[in-house]
């Protein structure tokens, strides 16, 4: 008997509390992933041991998959570089960022490529160092929707032997936050 009284008296307060309601969801800042940037550049068989490349333009603008949202920040979530085929030994590379005719490097990376099959993160990995100009400049770029080019140059300990097989894979992780 007591637990419904107790029920009926809180129904009954209920509607005389003075609870903040949101009526206005425009000032209501949500957390938006962003699609991954991803760069992936083949090393192609021979009698070199050094590898580069650089992606098509990009359009960060194609990035913001939520249309009729304001965005009110952008931030870097991680980067991380990977690697794919065989054991090609101790290596090393940097993967840069052009915006504007501008080349910055983003990271620098050493190691052995097999530690690289499982992709390094920038945030955890000791085999990678960070550049924070180029950071900086990478989030400058997202935030003006902007076109970049990525670029990945390196050296290996061995040359790839077979065509199509070995790879290195750098994919960026933006968030953004904004409202309706």
């Amino acid at each position: 008997m007591n637990k419904k009284l107790l029920a009926l008296l809180i129904i009954a307060v209920l509607p005389l509390m003075a609870f903040d309601c949101i009526t206005d969801f425009s000032s209501v800042t949500v957390s938006l992933n962003l699609a991954p940037i991803t760069a992936t550049f083949p090393l192609n068989p021979g009698s070199g041991t050094t590898y580069g490349g650089n992606t098509p333009p990009i359009d960060l603008a194609s990035l913001f998959l939520y249309e009729g949202y304001t965005l009110t920040g952008e931030t870097l979530h991680d980067i991380t570089v990977g690697t794919k085929g065989e054991d090609l030994g101790n290596g090393s590379g940097t993967v840069s960022l052009t915006v504007n005719g501008v080349k910055t490097t983003l990271f620098t990376y050493n190691g052995a490529w097999a530690a690289f099959n499982t992709p390094q993160s920038l945030i955890t990995s000791p085999l990678i160092t960070r550049n924070q100009p180029g950071v900086d400049a990478l989030i400058s770029a997202v935030t003006g929707r902007q076109r970049v080019v990525l670029s990945v140059s390196g050296n290996i300990a061995k040359t790839p032997q077979t065509q199509n097989t070995d790879f290195v894979t750098v994919t960026v992780y933006v968030q953004a936050s904004g409202h309706k």
